[in-house]
């Protein structure tokens, strides 16, 4: 579930921060953030399909008790009030009682490619993106109507010319 960012000098997510760690809550609620040797082997509850090294799927259990998410996020140097003003929808939301959940997504795209022989999925996605998240065949994004704007209570302000 972690990994030390040699980068940071810290200990930090290695993929899904919202995943159950797979490791005895009381104790999880108990670590020292600075017990590297004990976080850095905590694993989670995350899984992937794999095909020749081609990712097919990819899930997992996610975290759904509110202080379990609050540690986990304090062991990778987020406070609590981080955690609760980036978070705080969904923690309210397990607060109130939605059930833990959790599954796979196969992306069907990535085994098209792989069945196709491809190495970019770029060939066998039917409106694919370009380098600049551009769709040329729908010509997307494209202009913004004010009208648009408007339902959004969005207003465009041109920016000063100096």
């Amino acid at each position: 579930m972690y990994e030390w960012s040699e980068e940071e000098k810290k200990i930090d997510f290695s993929h899904n921060p919202f995943s159950m760690p797979n490791f005895d809550h009381e104790a999880f609620l108990q670590l020292d953030p600075g017990d590297r040797a004990t976080i850095e082997k905590i694993t989670a509850f995350q899984y992937d399909i794999v095909c020749n090294g081609v990712e097919l799927s990819s899930g997992a259990i996610r975290n759904h008790k509110p202080e379990i998410m609050i540690k986990a996020f304090e062991i990778a140097g987020y406070g609590r009030d981080v955690v609760e003003e980036k978070f705080g929808g969904m923690l309210n939301a397990f607060r109130y009682g939605a059930p833990p959940h959790g599954g796979s997504a196969p992306g069907v795209d990535r085994i098209v490619m792989l069945l196709a022989g491809v190495d970019n999925i770029r060939e066998v996605i039917v409106f694919p993106f370009n380098q600049q998240a551009q769709d040329l065949m729908m010509n997307a994004p494209g202009e913004v109507t004010p009208k648009q704007l408007k339902e959004l209570h969005i207003r465009m302000v041109e920016q000063a010319k100096s």
